[in-house]
């Protein structure tokens, strides 16, 4: 039986991340990297937008192929349409997340982890020390023994739950989300746009992020609950025929987000989870790219040292969750509650609003001022908004 000291499931940002970071701090580790598709990136699931700020801690993305847009605005749509244009600024990147997430593994590859790609970890169990993972593979059925395993295998993690961590996901934090590749359609080809209303996705947004000029990811997500009988696909589908009817389809994905702060536990003996397998998106607006990087760094800084000690118990590997909380977990607890907030004012609020800040200068408008609108016409939001905006 193959045995290695750290096994990461799932080649995303956060499983690759880690597995270059396992490497580059403790080069003689044997790390191997699974991704059940067999090409890492592929296919998309998500809109495909990060941050400049939280990207350049990880790539320099000048000139790199895997960026597909720069954006330096932000425009935000009220349920009836109205725009409202943030203040200009270096906003971040579209990024060609088939070319990304390749990126990112061949640089666990260079740096000496093992990649095994179309091959799915179907089961893990404890035996002794270690854990035993059972793996289809191309070359057939494998077990893996390893140290210490990094679960990165996403919202449908199961790593998680073979380990005995709770990853159970209340339906009301659950968003069903679609998107299409459209062309030939007319926006602002350096900014994003955002879409607010019950009658546009209710329970959600409604996004077009530019992949060039004409063309873009144009998706919303719905929570299921406040749906009706409609999918996600269905949603978009009226919004597409509401506002670029003309636009012409090439690519489509459906799937599922978690808009929830962190799990209470992501970690077991010789277990870490990272990225969306823990739960570690940001509940306000979905995007997990750069959060999933960060969590699968801090994940190998703190298993690194635990397998140097010889000691991966839950007891040693604690730190990780804590640290966790302390650089965004505590935060992502604030924004639910936001959201939540957000979520019972009615779309006449947000219409009446964006009247409101259009009469602010356009280089003044910044999110700070926009939500100090919004606690004028809404005070119960001061308790949740004073502390990030104010």
């Amino acid at each position: 039986m193959p045995r290695v000291d750290v096994l990461v499931v799932g080649a995303g940002p956060a499983g690759s991340v880690a597995a270059r970071e396992f490497k580059r701090q403790a080069p003689a580790l044997d790390v191997l990297l699974v991704e059940r598709d067999r090409a890492v990136g592929s296919p998309v699931r998500c809109a495909e937008g990060v941050g400049d700020a939280g990207l350049r801690e990880f790539a320099v993305p000048e000139g790199a192929d895997w960026t597909l847009r720069r954006i330096s605005r932000v425009i935000f749509l009220a349920p009836d349409g109205t725009e409202v244009k943030v203040a200009e600024r270096d906003v971040g990147w579209v990024l060609d997340r088939t070319r990304f997430d390749a990126h990112l593994a061949a640089e666990a590859g260079s740096e000496g982890a093992e990649i095994w790609v179309g091959s799915e970890v179907t089961g893990l169990n404890r035996n002794g020390d270690g854990w035993h993972a059972s793996i289809t593979t191309p070359r057939g059925e494998e077990m893996v023994e390893a140290r210490l395993v990094v679960g990165a295998d996403g919202v449908e993690s199961m790593v998680g739950r073979w380990a005995g961590i709770d990853t159970r996901v209340r339906s009301r934090d659950m968003e069903s989300c679609a998107q299409y590749v459209v062309h030939e359609i007319e926006f602002d080809p350096d900014a994003i746009y955002l879409h607010f209303g019950d009658a546009v996705a209710p329970g959600g947004y409604a996004w077009v992020f530019p992949r060039g000029v004409g063309v873009a990811n144009v998706g919303l997500g719905v929570v299921a609950l406040k749906a009706g009988q409609r999918s996600a696909r269905e949603w978009l589908d009226q919004y597409m025929a509401d506002r670029f009817p003309d636009g012409i389809v090439t690519g489509y994905t459906v799937g599922g987000v978690i808009s929830a702060p962190t799990l209470r536990t992501t970690f077991t003996d010789g277990v870490l989870i990272a990225g969306d397998a823990a739960h570690m998106i940001n509940p306000l607006s979905g995007g997990g790219i750069i959060n999933a990087m960060k969590a699968g760094r801090l994940a190998a800084e703190v298993a690194t040292k635990a397998l140097a000690s010889g000691d991966v118990s839950a007891g040693a590997l604690e730190t990780y969750h804590k640290r966790w909380m302390r650089l965004l977990g505590d935060d992502h607890v604030r924004y639910n509650r936001i959201k939540e907030a957000l979520e019972e004012l009615p779309d006449s609020f947000y219409n009446e609003l964006a009247v409101t800040l259009n009469d602010i200068p356009t280089r003044k408008r910044t999110l700070g001022r926009i939500f100090a609108k919004a606690l004028v016409r809404h005070p119960a939001l001061l308790p949740v908004v004073a502390r990030f905006f104010i």
